[in-house]
């Protein structure tokens, strides 16, 4: 006998369909979106989904975690709070951010103490197995008869959606979602009347879903506050050290406990801790409490990540070259050599490495015809674009307006290999940090004395520097050497002599023990240096490192050669300023002479010699040589360099000087004046020219009231490396 279909009848709400036989009942709903439909249909056991509608949750019903470790988020939660005051139809709120970050603590917290929500129910939701597991677990907590009873996990789920769909006010997290697509059917059938709360890695793909709220690091205090809390649980220890651990870790909650944790339970101390993590990270990035959970590690949770991206190798190689540059700010253009196959990108880097060994001219003449002529047919800048697409999608790194930035912790753990971890392997690691060097190396541009050109430099100096500060033992090479002569001479140049001095130190012992003490690298490193401790005022070390680089160039390259001379020069410009004329004198204008031999009258470097000896004339007191020998080269600088270049502005202060040491104090004050504003202008309020300027500036105006000589601080510093 035939089954009959019943009679459909008129509802005047939205809810399921129900077919009802003699053995059966069946559960069918197309629920319409703008975007998709999505048809369920079910075989469920006769009278279960009947109850459904009808009835009601148990008073406080809930299977939300109790939050531990949860310290600040106060913007965090009020948006949660004005997302969800809204009632009507079902919300969805999301939150995301790099594993470890705090997601799950800060929607445990939401859940118990500021929602109103009843049930709460807490859901493992990152994959669709666990999520169909969730919502069963969900209708047996509404209907224990259903623990009794013979009903499938599909049936359970359906159950469990049909009410939701037909009541209010519950509360679903949605917690650790890897794919918005794997949750939306569940959210497009679940009714008008309650809350969807989700927490994932990807920050993208949720615009179709629902509103989204990025999670970051906690601040620095509270992340003390955190580590602080857990080191003294039920006993006082000393948290001497823990802001230097917070510090260390980034504020990462999940680090800041693990740390914490580790702590409380060896009993050693936060510097300790410290120590460990700078001479074992691979070890300490694992480490678990003795109750602790295995998956809930920094190493454990971003593999876990990298291994959802396992379809796109090269984003474990983006990520492991990312991690040898400044965590901030790092220009997207550093990972142009990934867009090369690994073949082809290591041929690159032995070219390049070469520059350093032989004439870098010509072997950057090599590099060029390598590219345009076989390179460049290689290229491949959509795997690249799709890389560093899926690695901010999952909030391993963040990217913006062409620069990217990524969590110093993930940096750390992608250059600690781990033979365990496939993604932390160390030949890839090794392999990654020569691209990042080749990668810098070949996109600095070159230093001027010019401070138009600067800019180019300014956002590739905080990589060149960690860059070197992380290439140490057998990482350290020829490329680092170079790079930190070009970090040492960019920072004398803009004004920070300390950090200048540091850096150019580090950066000619590694030629001198790599190149040799008279390599062209070498003799050009030890001139900057001397320039940087002849400007912080350390005259005998100058005068050391300079006589040194003059007798070793003279072997090597010849007298005559014009970066021999430029090392003559700076040897007599400081003996002019430590006052031993009698040296410093006949070697300016022998060297002078040389240089209008050899480069011509009108050249920079002849013009930069001109001045010095003249500054040598002014320092003796021979005011009838050195004021026209200095308004002369200042007319010729401007003509070669223009006004606004540094070494035109420093002879214009140096020309005031003489026109005050000569008396003319009107002439005195109105060029001090108007080389103060123009060091301000081109310099920076900040840059020792300026501040130089200032005090100029401030005597000439004392001596033009008193009518007196002015004091000895007056300065007109000219020697500088060229």
């Amino acid at each position: 006998m035939g089954r009959r279909k019943p009679r459909r009848t008129k509802r005047s709400h939205e809810e399921p369909v129900l077919y009802a036989d003699s053995g059966s009942i069946v559960a069918g709903r197309d629920v319409k979106n703008s975007n998709s439909f999505h048809t369920h249909t079910t075989v469920l056991p006769a009278g279960a989904l009947k109850r459904a509608p009808k009835l009601e949750a148990p008073t406080g019903l809930s299977n939300v975690p109790q939050p531990h470790g949860f310290v600040g988020r106060d913007s965090q939660l009020a948006m949660l709070d004005a997302a969800f005051a809204t009632s009507g139809e079902v919300i969805v709120q999301a939150l995301h951010g790099l594993g470890g970050v705090g997601k799950s603590t800060l929607a445990a917290y939401w859940a118990t103490k500021r929602s109103r929500s009843s049930p709460q129910w807490w859901i493992t939701a990152d994959s669709r197995t666990s999520l169909d597991s969730g919502l069963a677990d969900l209708a047996v907590a509404l209907q224990p008869a259903f623990r009794s009873a013979e009903t499938g996990a599909d049936e359970l789920r359906e159950w469990a959606l049909l009410w939701l769909a037909t009541h209010r006010n519950w509360l679903i997290v949605l917690d650790n979602v890897n794919d918005p697509q794997h949750i939306r059917p569940v959210i497009d059938r679940a009714g008008r009347g309650g809350r969807f709360l989700i927490t994932s890695r990807r920050a993208t793909g949720w615009h179709q879903l629902s509103s989204a709220i990025a999670l970051d690091v906690l601040e620095a205090p509270e992340s003390i506050e955190l580590f602080t809390r857990i080191l003294n649980h039920g006993k006082t220890r000393t948290s001497e050290g823990a802001a230097e651990v917070c510090a260390e870790v980034g504020c990462l909650p999940l680090a800041v406990e693990q740390a914490a944790s580790y702590c409380a339970e060896t009993g050693i101390s936060p510097r300790s801790y410290l120590e460990l993590l700078k001479n074992r990270p691979a070890e300490m990035f694992a480490a678990t409490t003795e109750n602790g959970e295995a998956d809930r590690t920094i190493a454990r949770i971003w593999s876990i990540t990298l291994d959802h991206l396992r379809d796109t190798p090269l984003a474990g190689e983006v990520l492991r070259v990312l991690a040898w540059y400044a965590p901030d700010g790092i220009p997207r253009s550093l990972l142009d050599d990934l867009r090369y196959p690994p073949a082809l990108r290591a041929k690159m880097t032995r070219l390049r490495s070469q520059c350093g060994k032989h004439d870098a001219k010509s072997w950057r003449g090599r590099i060029h015809q390598f590219r345009h002529l076989y390179a460049e047919q290689m290229i491949d800048p959509l795997a690249l674009n799709n890389a560093i697409g899926r690695l901010a999608a999952y909030s391993m790194i963040g990217e913006r307006d062409g620069n990217i930035a990524v969590h110093r912790l993930v940096q750390t753990l992608a250059r600690t290999s781990d033979p365990k971890d496939p993604h932390r392997q160390a030949g890839d690691i090794a392999d990654a940090h020569r691209t990042a060097s080749s990668s810098l190396a070949h996109q600095i541009p070159k230093l001027t004395s010019d401070p138009s050109t600067w800019q180019a430099s300014r956002p590739l100096l905080p990589h060149l520097i960690v860059h070197a500060e992380l290439s140490q033992g057998e990482l350290e090479g020829t490329i680092t050497a170079s790079l930190l002569t070009y970090a040492s001479a960019f920072l004398y140049q803009t004004g920070s002599i300390n950090r200048s001095i540091a850096i150019g130190c580090r950066a000619l012992e590694i030629n001198e023990r790599m190149l040799g003490t008279r390599h062209s690298d070498t003799l050009v490193g030890r001139s900057n240096l001397a320039t940087a401790y002849w400007a912080a005022g350390d005259f005998k070390t100058a005068i050391r490192l300079n006589e040194t680089n003059v007798a070793e160039s003279a072997t090597i390259l010849g007298a005559d050669h014009p970066q021999a001379l430029k090392f003559r020069f700076n040897l007599a410009a400081t003996y002019r300023y430590v006052g031993d004329f009698k040296k410093a004198i006949p070697s300016l204008q022998s060297t002078l002479a040389d240089l209008e031999r050899i480069l011509g009258a009108d050249h920079p470097d002849t013009l930069i010699c001109r001045h010095g000896l003249a500054c040598a004339y002014q320092a003796m007191g021979d005011l009838q040589r050195a004021i026209p020998l200095l308004q002369s080269t200042l007319a010729d600088l401007e003509r070669a360099l223009g006004a606004d270049h540094p070494d035109a502005i420093i002879s214009r202060g140096n020309l005031a000087g003489a026109y005050q040491d000569a008396g003319d104090h009107k002439k005195a004050v109105s060029l001090f004046r108007s080389t103060l504003a123009d060091c301000e202008r081109v310099l920076g309020a900040e840059h020792p020219h300026t501040l130089t300027s200032q005090k100029n500036l401030k005597n000439a105006y004392q001596a033009a009231k008193t009518r007196k000589r002015p004091d000895e601080s007056r300065s007109g510093k000219d020697c500088r490396e060229k």
